[in-house]
């Protein structure tokens, strides 16, 4: 499915920050197993997108630009990121080919393997390869074996879901869109070590027409409290769940074309 995002368009923000309930708002559990497996069918469906973007990050309140950004992403197992110049020249390219982090900056003749802690690094958050593929494309992260879970819903009808796994917990804010399948929103995603912050994440959703809301989010603001990092992603023409080929996922020194 292809989403042309036009300047015309309204374009709501749902969620800014730290989501957690304000104490006045009284949540209730209910059971978990519908929404997690909702979650995790949303997760299946997804097969792979082709995204130009316009990227912007803040890193103690130094902010850059990138006006240009090709995203190319095979379900959550591959992935480039490449920024190209005003005159179509290749400025930085990152690639993750399912086991390697590469990544070529211009004037570079050879791309560099960065790892895990490079890729921390590069993006100011703690994320696997695999987690980020999740954020960019509007998903929750793998869930493992083994995982606690619990949901809890307000009133007005968005829900807080906690997955939890050793000290690690993701807190996934939803909202049913009322489609006859149980298909939900995801408004923003959290993550905590412990019961520190480390990462959030929110989504804003294209209106199409009067009362619907296109399926995939538009704009995604991520940031890191701790280090006061911050990446938002505004997608201005994207194909969803369209096959990549494999050549997208070699990065050698000479650029790659989008």
């Amino acid at each position: 499915m292809k989403t042309r995002i036009l300047l015309s368009v309204i374009v709501f923000p749902l969620l800014s920050a730290c989501f957690a309930a304000p104490p006045e708002i009284p949540l209730h559990e209910v059971p978990a197993e519908p929404v997690v497996t909702a979650l995790q069918q949303r997760r299946r469906s997804f097969t792979g997108m082709k995204a130009v973007a316009r990227v912007e990050t803040g890193r103690k309140g130094r902010k850059r630009v990138y006006e240009s950004v090709a995203i190319l992403q095979r379900r959550f197992d591959k992935l480039r990121v490449e920024g190209y110049g005003p005159m179509g020249e290749s400025i930085f390219a990152l690639v993750w080919d399912g086991t390697d982090v590469l990544v070529r900056k211009a004037g570079e003749p050879e791309p560099v393997k960065v790892g895990q802690f490079g890729l921390e690094r590069i993006i100011g958050v703690s994320l696997s390869p695999a987690d980020l593929c999740s954020i960019l494309s509007g998903n929750v992260p793998g869930i493992p074996d083994g995982f606690g879970s619990s949901v809890r819903c307000a009133q007005a009808g968005w829900c807080l879901v906690d997955l939890r796994h050793d000290d690690q917990r993701w807190r996934v804010k939803i909202e049913p869109t009322g489609g006859a399948g149980g298909d939900l929103r995801i408004d923003a995603i959290e993550l905590y070590r412990g019961e520190r912050v480390v990462f959030r994440s929110a989504f804003t959703y294209l209106k199409e027409g009067v009362h619907q809301m296109l399926p995939n989010p538009t704009r995604i603001h991520i940031d890191n409290p701790d280090r006061d990092m911050t990446i938002t992603v505004v997608y201005e023409d994207v194909d969803m769940n369209v096959p990549v080929e494999d050549s997208a996922f070699v990065l050698s020194g000479e650029g790659a074309g989008r």
